[in-house]
């Protein structure tokens, strides 16, 4: 009798458990939409890095709603205007809108850092990429990664790089992942074989161009 009073109290507490997880998940999957989504913009904004995205994924997860506001903050930016992961700088931006950026140099290590400006009132905002200026016998390289810390080419944040000419009027965008399918690898000097110990699986190795910019010098010298 004793032992089946025990296991009746603790089916007992494990239902009261149960009902009031299911309430508190109630309380947020009935949160109106609205504010939802207000809450979920002013975390965002209140903070200087971006979010990792197994928390966007953890929130979309909740519940129908939470996954419906979701998916509308993280649309591509040619839609929202705005830009949920640095990788979306590589996504086609708004037609009638613009997205303000500027860039810091630090002149010592030659390394540019990209950041979204949140107010146009301060010079603050969200780290986007950072290029670091490798200067060849015949070009320049900028070397673009995710990581302002990280920017060789056998790292996970690697993105691309920027290759100009001697005369510095030329320039090719290369991106470190193939752009479409069918897309062919740019013979370069920099693609020779590293250490595999230093490369992961899934760090793209190759040099895509994807983009061309040229400057015309004039009778000043200038461009």
């Amino acid at each position: 009798m004793r032992s089946r009073s025990q296991r009746a109290v603790a089916v007992e507490k494990e239902e009261k458990v149960a009902v009031g997880d299911g309430l508190r998940q109630s309380c947020w999957a009935n949160m109106p939409q609205e504010l939802l989504r207000e809450v979920l913009v002013r975390i965002e904004a209140s903070e200087d890095t971006w979010p990792p995205r197994k928390n966007v994924v953890a929130c979309a997860g909740v519940c129908r709603n939470w996954r419906v506001i979701t998916k509308e903050i993280v649309i591509k930016p040619e839609i929202s205007a705005k830009i949920t992961f640095p990788i979306s700088v590589k996504q086609p931006g708004p037609r009638e809108n613009l997205l303000q950026c500027f860039i810091k140099r630090n002149r010592s290590t030659q390394t540019y850092y990209l950041y979204l400006s949140l107010t146009a009132l301060c010079d603050d905002g969200k780290f986007l990429l950072a290029a670091r200026k490798c200067r060849r016998p015949t070009c320049t390289d900028y070397i673009i990664s995710l990581d302002g810390y990280d920017m060789s080419r056998g790292s996970n944040s690697y993105v691309g790089k920027l290759r100009s000419n001697f005369l510095g009027t030329k320039f090719t965008v290369y991106d470190g992942q193939p752009p479409h399918t069918g897309a062919k690898i740019a013979k370069s000097h920099s693609t020779r074989l590293v250490n595999l110990k230093q490369v992961s699986p899934k760090v793209p190795t190759g040099n895509y161009p994807v983009a061309h910019i040229s400057y015309e010098l004039n009778v000043l010298g200038s461009r």
